[in-house]
């Protein structure tokens, strides 16, 4: 196996595609130099033959249309990974992620056609290529730059993948690294261990606290304990925001009224005769004729009146507000406008704040007991304040922070209300377990329909392959050929060494598989790790899982943050538990939230966003503080001894700490032995990442 060495010139890239943001950068840097949003708007292509997408994807999509003046066209928001599992997979969905909203950015919602396993992949194509000539600098003599050496070509690729991602998945993108970029050498690093790099550490429990989910993973001597690997999608940074919105939408119900749906009205009619006035301009004059009735009496026109536009009762984006007649656009770009709005008020401090050990929820159902004053005292955006809070909830009587939404209307927003969006993260009352509940319940249905899915395409492409070769064969490889020659096949090592070249050995050619062949073979590598129940004679006798380390997705709860850590580390062996119970690591953008006791008195956000006199931010440590004090109420419960310590690194940080993980080792000179040189590819196949990179 050879080695291949990074000169002293030659700096390896490290990239890190999420949920959220795509981080792409030099190692040995302290932040990376391409950092972008991994959602994007596109238009998915009918005919599938090449390529998924029959437009170029844009990324300035929140505040203006991406199809014209007045409309999206076509477009619809694609990300590579995908919400429900956190890979970058694409199921094979011919209904387009069930017609939701929320689950609209991974497939069109209009389109009728089948996706397959290249769209995620053709998306990190385009983000690859578009850091590369774009914010790195590098790109081919062809490209938009003008350059005549392509320069990626020098730079080795060090990239982030989540520890449980399948096998199958990891091999498909070594090919991608080497057969269309080119790449002289990659490596795959799981984000969990990057994240431990980061903070000087090789045995923790990482908490990263991601856009579409919460992952808990314990980290031992720099190596993963799969067992252990645990996934909340209840608990992401998504989540928080759409609570955020619930709770704008209710004050701009409760606090904007009459007066505010009046001056908006009147603002519209003013644009909307501005407007009508510049058309009539445009025309050239012609002598005006006054209208008569029958009777030979004047008509008189009637102007646009105010009565008549509908003014929409919740937070209304900038862009719609910046409209005559405030109608909203395409449902996944509206939604996606609402939570940039929503994610602007959280990031100022404004929308959520953390609560101190013990708080009790502000809001909650009424129950049968609630005395009829609390039952009738109604709270901000219609909630009902809770009995028990009323007497411990220091922040119900708290000074409120003034904000200006972008149609002007002046909201207070209350710090018992920001501590109660947080909640989801730590709450165990109702509300929030019944919240988390309902969320694990459609992730286990939304992936027995991506099995189906899977199952059916899988069928479908053997049908489809049978029938080629019945008729005389096929362009790509056979089915036979196929099974001999599978490029994801999960066997051992030296079989998928093999079965790279199968039918060419010889002649020391590449056996070049379909795209069909490759979807099918890559789905049917990834269909166990898909299924939600352990195969048959995996349950012992007790009715419990006897090998957490089979090949099924064995990683769901919906426990929360800190009863997700204790879970994790009484997963891993007895020897392994205080160690990872004594260092846990928390990064993500979702865990950058500060406390609420260095925002209540502040001075508040003028409309446009720019914050006045002193900073809203309180304490960057409250969430891992909180974190730690929660873990430690559950773990003292039964073992008094142990010592919970919690590690983050400063709010700036922290959402891109396993990026940072990743910079550190990549610069390391006694790493530099560990790539997957092109070399290697050739010899021994994309198996080698699972050998090279576990």
């Amino acid at each position: 196996m050879t080695t291949y060495t990074v000169g002293n010139d030659v700096q390896a890239l490290v990239a890190d595609i999420g949920s959220y943001s795509t981080k792409i950068g030099y190692a040995g840097d302290d932040h990376p130099q391409a950092l972008y949003n991994s959602t994007t708007a596109a238009v998915k292509a009918q005919n599938q033959s090449s390529s998924n997408f029959a437009k170029k994807p844009k990324r300035d999509f929140t505040l203006r249309c991406v199809d014209g003046a007045n409309g999206d066209g076509d477009y619809d928001l694609v990300n590579p990974v995908d919400p429900v599992t956190g890979w970058l997979f694409s199921p094979p969905s011919k209904n387009s992620a069930n017609n939701n909203a929320s689950s609209s950015l991974s497939s069109n919602e209009q389109s009728t056609t089948a996706a397959d396993a290249w769209e995620s992949h053709e998306l990190v194509n385009s983000y690859l290529q578009h850091a590369f000539q774009h914010s790195m600098g590098l790109s081919r003599g062809n490209g938009e730059m003008d350059t005549s050496v392509d320069y990626s070509h020098h730079h080795p690729l060090l990239m982030l993948d989540k520890s449980h991602t399948p096998p199958a998945l990891r091999q498909r993108l070594l090919e991608i690294m080497f057969e269309t970029h080119n790449l002289p050498s990659v490596f795959f690093l799981r984000d969990a261990i990057a994240a431990c790099y980061a903070v000087g550490r090789t045995t923790a429990t990482v908490v990263d606290v991601g856009y579409s989910g919460t992952m808990v993973t314990p980290v031992y001597e720099g190596f993963v304990e799969r067992s252990g690997v645990l996934r909340n999608n209840a608990c992401g940074a998504r989540n928080i925001e759409e609570r955020v919105l619930e709770m704008m939408d209710g004050l701009v119900v409760s606090q904007g009224g009459r007066k505010r749906k009046e001056r908006m009205r009147r603002r519209a009619k003013e644009k909307l005769e501005l407007q009508q006035q510049q058309q009539q301009s445009a025309v050239e004059p012609s002598p005006k004729k006054s209208k008569r009735d029958d009777k030979g009496h004047f008509i008189k026109e009637k102007g646009i009146t105010a009565s008549a536009i509908t003014i929409p009762d919740y937070l209304m984006p900038l862009y719609q507000v910046r409209r005559a007649s405030y109608n909203p656009r395409k449902d996944p770009f509206h939604a996606w406008s609402r939570l940039a709005l929503a994610r602007e008020i959280k990031e100022c401090g404004l929308g959520v704040a953390v609560g101190p050990m013990g708080y009790v929820s502000s809001s909650a159902a009424p129950g049968e007991d609630a005395s009829a004053d609390a039952a009738a005292a109604a709270g901000e955006g219609g909630a009902v304040i809770n009995p028990a809070a009323a007497s411990t909830n220091m922040f119900l009587t708290a000074a409120k922070l003034p904000y200006t939404l972008p149609d002007g209307t002046n909201v207070e927003i209350s710090t018992a209300s920001r501590c109660d969006v947080v909640e989801l993260y730590f709450g165990n009352d109702e509300q929030n377990s019944l919240y988390r509940d309902n969320v694990f319940d459609e992730t286990v249905q939304k992936l027995e329909e991506y099995s189906k899915e899977v199952e059916d395409f899988i069928a479908e492409g053997e049908d489809d392959e049978d029938e080629t070769n019945n008729e005389g064969g096929s362009k790509g490889i056979t089915s036979s050929s196929a099974a001999k020659g599978d490029p994801y096949s999960n066997t051992s090592y030296r079989g998928e060494k093999s079965s790279r070249y199968a039918g060419s050995r010889r002649n020391n050619k590449k056996t070049h598989y379909s795209p069909n062949v490759i979807s099918t073979k890559l789905y049917s590598a990834c269909l166990p790790y898909l299924r939600t129940e352990p195969p048959n004679g995996l349950l012992n006798e007790g009715g419990n899982v006897s090998n957490m380390n089979d090949n099924y997705f064995h990683f769901l709860t919906s426990a929360s943050p800190a009863q997700m850590v204790c879970d994790a580390v009484y997963r891993c062996d007895r020897d392994q538990q205080a160690k990872l119970l004594g260092d846990v690591v928390v990064c993500g953008g979702g865990a950058c939230i500060t406390g609420a006791s260095g925002v209540v008195g502040s001075s508040a956000l003028g409309g446009g966003g720019t914050v006045g006199g002193t900073s809203l931010l309180g304490d960057e440590q409250a969430f891992p503080d909180r974190l730690r004090e929660e873990v430690e109420a559950i773990v003292h419960k039964h073992t008094m001894g142990w010592r919970v310590k919690v590690t983050s690194p400063n709010i700036s940080e922290r959402a891109i700490c396993s990026w940072l993980g990743g910079s550190i080792l990549g610069s390391l000179g006694t790493f530099q032995d560990m790539w997957i040189s092109k070399q290697d590819y050739e010899e021994y196949g994309a198996a080698i990442v699972n050998r090279k990179c576990p």
